[in-house]
Protein backbone atom coordinates (compact mmCIF):
# COMPACT_ATOMS: atom_id res chain seq x y z
CA UNK A 1 0.00 0.00 0.00
CA UNK A 2 2.85 2.21 0.28
CA UNK A 3 4.22 2.07 -3.06
CA UNK A 4 3.26 4.95 -4.16
CA UNK A 5 5.32 7.02 -1.77
CA UNK A 6 8.11 4.65 -1.37
CA UNK A 7 10.49 7.00 -2.79
CA UNK A 8 9.39 9.20 -0.41
CA UNK A 9 9.83 7.45 2.29
CA UNK A 10 13.54 7.40 1.60
CA UNK A 11 14.41 10.35 2.11
CA UNK A 12 13.36 10.58 6.14
CA UNK A 13 14.72 9.13 9.18
CA UNK A 14 10.98 7.62 10.58
CA UNK A 15 10.84 7.54 14.43
CA UNK A 16 8.27 5.99 16.78
CA UNK A 17 7.36 7.84 19.81
CA UNK A 18 7.63 4.70 21.64
CA UNK A 19 9.59 1.83 23.29
CA UNK A 20 7.34 -0.92 22.21
CA UNK A 21 8.93 -3.68 20.21
CA UNK A 22 5.42 -4.88 18.93
CA UNK A 23 4.69 -1.53 17.23
CA UNK A 24 8.37 -1.68 15.95
CA UNK A 25 7.42 -5.13 14.04
CA UNK A 26 4.22 -3.66 12.75
CA UNK A 27 5.96 -0.94 10.99
CA UNK A 28 8.18 -2.97 9.60
CA UNK A 29 5.63 -5.37 8.62
CA UNK A 30 5.00 -2.20 5.98
CA UNK A 31 8.62 -2.11 4.93
CA UNK A 32 9.41 0.89 6.99
CA UNK A 33 13.05 0.99 8.76
CA UNK A 34 11.73 2.54 11.72
CA UNK A 35 13.83 3.06 14.91
CA UNK A 36 12.32 3.49 18.31
CA UNK A 37 12.47 6.18 20.93
CA UNK A 38 10.49 6.56 23.75
CA UNK A 39 9.31 9.26 25.04
CA UNK A 40 9.03 11.19 27.86
CA UNK A 41 5.78 12.83 27.62
CA UNK A 42 4.09 12.47 30.59
CA UNK A 43 0.01 11.18 30.29
CA UNK A 44 -1.72 12.93 32.60
CA UNK A 45 -4.40 14.64 30.62
CA UNK A 46 -8.27 14.78 31.86
CA UNK A 47 -10.40 13.18 29.37
CA UNK A 48 -13.25 15.84 31.25
CA UNK A 49 -11.43 18.56 29.06
CA UNK A 50 -12.44 16.88 25.02
CA UNK A 51 -15.59 17.08 23.58
CA UNK A 52 -14.59 13.38 21.86
CA UNK A 53 -12.77 10.73 23.19
CA UNK A 54 -10.86 10.90 19.94
CA UNK A 55 -9.65 14.11 20.58
CA UNK A 56 -8.08 12.69 24.03
CA UNK A 57 -6.66 9.76 22.88
CA UNK A 58 -5.34 11.67 19.79
CA UNK A 59 -3.98 14.80 22.30
CA UNK A 60 -2.12 12.10 23.97
CA UNK A 61 -0.65 10.77 20.72
CA UNK A 62 0.32 13.76 19.81
CA UNK A 63 2.31 15.26 22.99
CA UNK A 64 4.32 12.11 22.73
CA UNK A 65 4.84 12.91 19.30
CA UNK A 66 5.92 16.52 19.53
CA UNK A 67 8.63 15.31 22.82
CA UNK A 68 10.20 13.52 20.83
CA UNK A 69 10.40 15.81 17.69
CA UNK A 70 11.88 18.47 19.23
CA UNK A 71 14.31 16.63 21.20
CA UNK A 72 15.69 14.69 17.89
CA UNK A 73 14.98 17.36 15.56
CA UNK A 74 18.57 18.71 16.43
CA UNK A 75 20.63 16.51 15.07
CA UNK A 76 21.21 16.79 11.22
CA UNK A 77 22.12 13.46 9.86
CA UNK A 78 20.57 14.71 6.56
CA UNK A 79 17.08 13.27 6.49
CA UNK A 80 14.11 14.92 7.45
CA UNK A 81 12.09 13.78 10.54
CA UNK A 82 9.39 11.99 11.00
CA UNK A 83 7.92 11.08 14.32
CA UNK A 84 4.85 8.32 14.31
CA UNK A 85 2.98 8.24 17.71
CA UNK A 86 0.34 6.22 19.11
CA UNK A 87 -1.66 5.95 22.08
CA UNK A 88 -4.12 2.88 23.13
CA UNK A 89 -6.94 2.74 25.01
CA UNK A 90 -9.84 0.63 26.22
CA UNK A 91 -13.06 1.61 27.26
CA UNK A 92 -15.99 -0.63 28.88
CA UNK A 93 -19.00 2.10 29.06
CA UNK A 94 -17.49 4.99 30.27
CA UNK A 95 -14.69 3.64 31.98
CA UNK A 96 -11.35 3.42 30.34
CA UNK A 97 -9.05 1.46 30.86
CA UNK A 98 -5.47 1.74 30.26
CA UNK A 99 -2.07 -0.38 31.42
CA UNK A 100 -3.39 -2.26 35.10
CA UNK A 101 -1.27 -0.65 38.07
CA UNK A 102 -0.66 -4.06 39.17
CA UNK A 103 -1.77 -7.42 39.23
CA UNK A 104 -4.70 -6.78 41.49
CA UNK A 105 -5.78 -3.88 39.04
CA UNK A 106 -5.52 -6.76 35.99
CA UNK A 107 -7.29 -9.02 37.42
CA UNK A 108 -9.97 -6.46 38.48
CA UNK A 109 -9.86 -5.17 34.43
CA UNK A 110 -10.45 -8.61 32.87
CA UNK A 111 -13.09 -9.48 35.29
CA UNK A 112 -14.97 -6.77 34.09
CA UNK A 113 -14.01 -7.61 30.35
CA UNK A 114 -15.16 -11.40 30.86
CA UNK A 115 -18.54 -11.90 28.46
CA UNK A 116 -18.55 -8.44 27.56
CA UNK A 117 -17.80 -6.10 24.62
CA UNK A 118 -15.33 -3.77 25.28
CA UNK A 119 -14.03 -1.03 22.46
CA UNK A 120 -10.04 -0.12 21.79
CA UNK A 121 -9.38 3.21 20.38
CA UNK A 122 -5.84 3.52 18.96
CA UNK A 123 -5.03 7.40 18.19
CA UNK A 124 -1.90 8.09 16.06
CA UNK A 125 -0.09 10.90 14.86
CA UNK A 126 2.43 11.89 12.12
CA UNK A 127 4.52 15.15 13.40
CA UNK A 128 6.92 16.73 11.11
CA UNK A 129 8.53 19.88 10.22
CA UNK A 130 5.86 21.60 8.26
CA UNK A 131 2.88 20.44 10.87
CA UNK A 132 1.03 17.52 12.25
CA UNK A 133 -1.75 14.20 10.50
CA UNK A 134 -3.60 12.57 13.00
CA UNK A 135 -6.53 9.89 13.22
CA UNK A 136 -8.38 7.65 15.63
CA UNK A 137 -9.60 4.07 14.59
CA UNK A 138 -11.57 1.42 16.79
CA UNK A 139 -12.38 -2.04 17.06
CA UNK A 140 -14.73 -3.84 19.56
CA UNK A 141 -13.66 -6.73 21.17
CA UNK A 142 -15.96 -9.43 22.28
CA UNK A 143 -14.54 -11.11 25.11
CA UNK A 144 -15.49 -15.21 26.31
CA UNK A 145 -17.11 -15.66 30.11
CA UNK A 146 -13.96 -16.56 31.75
CA UNK A 147 -13.53 -18.19 35.29
CA UNK A 148 -11.15 -16.90 37.55
CA UNK A 149 -8.94 -19.47 37.44
CA UNK A 150 -8.34 -18.97 33.68
CA UNK A 151 -8.06 -14.94 34.16
CA UNK A 152 -5.68 -15.49 37.38
CA UNK A 153 -3.56 -17.87 35.03
CA UNK A 154 -3.46 -15.29 32.68
CA UNK A 155 -2.27 -12.55 34.80
CA UNK A 156 0.24 -14.76 36.36
CA UNK A 157 1.67 -14.83 32.99
CA UNK A 158 2.85 -11.41 33.07
CA UNK A 159 1.40 -11.23 29.74
CA UNK A 160 -1.12 -8.36 30.50
CA UNK A 161 0.75 -6.47 32.74
CA UNK A 162 1.89 -3.78 30.23
CA UNK A 163 -1.13 -3.53 27.77
CA UNK A 164 -3.84 -0.96 27.60
CA UNK A 165 -7.06 -3.22 29.31
CA UNK A 166 -4.91 -5.79 30.70
CA UNK A 167 -4.99 -8.02 27.72
CA UNK A 168 -2.96 -8.45 24.28
CA UNK A 169 -4.43 -10.14 21.27
CA UNK A 170 -1.12 -11.17 19.61
CA UNK A 171 -0.17 -14.17 22.50
CA UNK A 172 -2.00 -15.80 25.06
CA UNK A 173 -4.77 -13.62 25.11
CA UNK A 174 -6.08 -14.07 21.78
CA UNK A 175 -7.70 -17.26 23.39
CA UNK A 176 -10.12 -15.26 25.51
CA UNK A 177 -11.56 -13.33 22.53
CA UNK A 178 -13.76 -15.23 20.15
CA UNK A 179 -14.66 -11.95 18.17
CA UNK A 180 -13.24 -8.75 16.81
CA UNK A 181 -15.18 -6.10 14.85
CA UNK A 182 -12.51 -3.94 13.42
CA UNK A 183 -8.80 -3.59 12.38
CA UNK A 184 -6.72 -6.73 14.20
CA UNK A 185 -3.82 -4.08 13.92
CA UNK A 186 -5.59 -1.53 15.85
CA UNK A 187 -6.14 -3.92 19.12
CA UNK A 188 -2.39 -4.31 18.47
CA UNK A 189 -1.50 -0.51 19.11
CA UNK A 190 -1.36 0.40 15.01
CA UNK A 191 -4.24 -0.07 12.70
CA UNK A 192 -2.23 -0.83 9.96
CA UNK A 193 -4.38 -0.22 6.54
CA UNK A 194 -5.58 3.11 8.14
CA UNK A 195 -2.01 4.00 8.85
CA UNK A 196 -0.57 3.27 5.26
CA UNK A 197 -3.93 5.24 3.81
CA UNK A 198 -3.22 8.34 6.36
CA UNK A 199 1.03 8.19 5.33
CA UNK A 200 -0.35 8.08 1.57
CA UNK A 201 -2.35 11.10 1.84
CA UNK A 202 0.45 12.73 4.13
CA UNK A 203 3.33 12.49 1.47
CA UNK A 204 0.38 13.05 -1.49
CA UNK A 205 -1.17 16.03 -0.15
CA UNK A 206 0.56 17.58 2.99
CA UNK A 207 4.11 17.08 1.70
CA UNK A 208 3.49 17.47 -1.81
Amino acid sequence: MLAPIKHLLSNYRIVLASGSPRRQELVQMLGLNAELCPSTFEENLDVADFKEFSDYIEATALGKAEEVFQRLSSVDDGKKLLVIAADTMVTLGKEIYGKPKDAADAVRMLTNLSGACNRVFTGVVFKHAQGVRKFTDTADVYFGQLTEAQIQSYVDSGDPLDKAGAYGVQGPGGALIPRIDGDFYCVMGLPLHRLCCELNKLFLEDLK
